[in-house]
């Protein structure tokens, strides 16, 4: 790459980048020539529209699928222009990151195809699969510490004794000039957006985006989406979008924006640049999820559902507005994913649970389920209790989770029970 690779007087080399500096160091022109420098290496993503977002604030929305991307997220943007960046000593010598995950598997894709030695530090309760797929792409993976903290200080006593060189999930500038990249893309693509709508964890996703959005089009209104359960960035720059009273929620679905603290690179460049932050609460980010699936079709993790979380919870603030969503990365586990899709399967009154009575006799269970399947519900699973119940001795109860077309269809289905000879209610929790 020709404005990307490292020099004697280049700032970043003699460490000069600080946040007092450092949009003097990523700016437009070094964001072009890195995208110059991805081309063929990373995916042009495609941008699509989402009418079922688009009629809800009577506008446009439009879905930047990075989780189409290599490796299933933006990460292998910005650690492609960061690995170009080293001296072929610091190549020698190997990299380093703290992940536990989509950094992760960015720095390991692209060190194996550059023949760069990888080690990658994550958390020791990091989920088995994005292990694997880290160690797929040719990385040492070491399972140290329960949280980033601990992962980034085990990281830095691995550098002093093998003289590593740090690729950092954020705060660097070049990762930040990767990242940037996809707001070129998206104002390629769809130039007449309005709105941008971008999760930030550390900050160097939206960072990147603010500084190339807004170099070429000044007006565009760029606001930031975090997770209830992490609102680090809010805290620090719009303390005034906190939900009074509101306590955080123990775990996140969220966990690729889960930084407690974001790079202070970053902040200064969204200081600068970002108009706003919204903040969403787990439920909305669960329901962005089985939305996308239902109707889109587009498989996402929780940070890269964010964007479409913030549509969903406050669609009066876009109205009419032509607005641009990154979906970060799809890198979601797939019982999470399964268990997400049936929990809305039973918010939308698509899965039900019915607790029926019936004579304990022999053939009464054929009986029961003709006339579910009669009333075009499947049935899900079923099971037959004697014991536990309150019940006579000659009855017994069935507890039946049955697939409907909707909460109007369940209640034809108990009505056919009932006219049936089988008392039944719905289980509403």
């Amino acid at each position: 790459m020709v404005m990307m690779a490292r020099k004697k007087d280049d700032s970043f080399y003699d460490s000069l980048v600080t946040s007092e500096n450092v949009l003097e160091f990523v700016t437009r022109e070094r964001i072009e020539a890195a995208a110059v420098s991805l081309n063929g290496i990373s995916t042009h993503t495609p941008m699509i529209e989402a009418p079922w977002l688009s009629e809800s604030i009577n506008g446009k929305v439009y879905l930047k699928l990075e989780n189409l991307q290599i490796s299933g997220s933006f990460k292998v943007r910005g650690a492609y222009i960061k690995l170009c960046s080293l001296t072929d000593e610091e190549k020698k010598r190997g990299v380093i990151t703290m992940s536990a995950g989509n950094h992760a598997q960015g720095v390991a894709y692209h060190a194996q195809r550059m023949g760069i030695p990888a080690t990658i530090v994550m958390p020791e309760d990091t989920p088995i699969s994005k292990v694997e797929r880290t160690r797929n792409y040719g990385a040492s993976v070491i399972l140290h510490g329960t949280n980033m903290l601990e992962c980034r200080d085990f990281a830095l006593q691995l550098i002093k004794k093998h003289h590593y060189t740090m690729v950092h999930p954020f705060d660097d500038p070049y990762i930040i000039t990767g990242q940037g990249t996809i707001a070129l893309e998206m104002l390629k693509d769809v130039p007449d957006l309005d709105v941008l709508l971008v999760p930030i964890g550390g900050g160097g996703l939206a960072a990147g985006i603010c500084v190339a959005a807004k170099a070429i089009k000044p007006n565009i209104h760029i606001i930031g989406i975090q997770s209830a359960y992490c609102p680090a960035v809010a805290q620090l720059l719009f303390p005034n979008t906190l939900p009074a009273n509101s306590s955080a929620p123990l775990q996140t679905i969220a966990e690729g924006i889960a930084i407690k603290f974001p790079g202070e690179l970053n902040l200064a460049i969204l200081r600068e640049h970002l108009d706003d932050i919204l903040i969403v609460d787990e439920h909305y980010i669960e329901e962005a999820i089985e939305s996308l699936v239902v109707q889109s079709k587009i498989v996402t993790e929780g940070a890269g559902a964010a964007g479409v979380a913030a549509l969903i919870y406050a669609p009066k603030l876009f109205k009419e507005k032509n607005v641009g969503v990154i979906v970060c990365g799809g890198n979601i586990d797939s019982r999470l994913l399964s268990n997400i899709l049936l929990k809305g399967m039973v918010q939308h009154g698509r899965l039900v649970r019915f607790k029926i009575e019936i004579n304990d006799v022999p053939g009464i269970l054929g009986k029961l389920t003709q006339i579910i399947g009669r009333t075009g519900g499947n049935i899900f699973e079923i099971s037959h209790q004697r014991v536990f119940d309150h019940v006579g001795i000659k009855m017994a109860f069935v507890h039946a989770v049955v697939e409907t077309r909707n909460a109007l269809h369940a209640q034809e289905i108990s009505r056919a029970l009932v006219a049936g000879g089988f008392p039944a209610h719905i289980i509403e929790e």
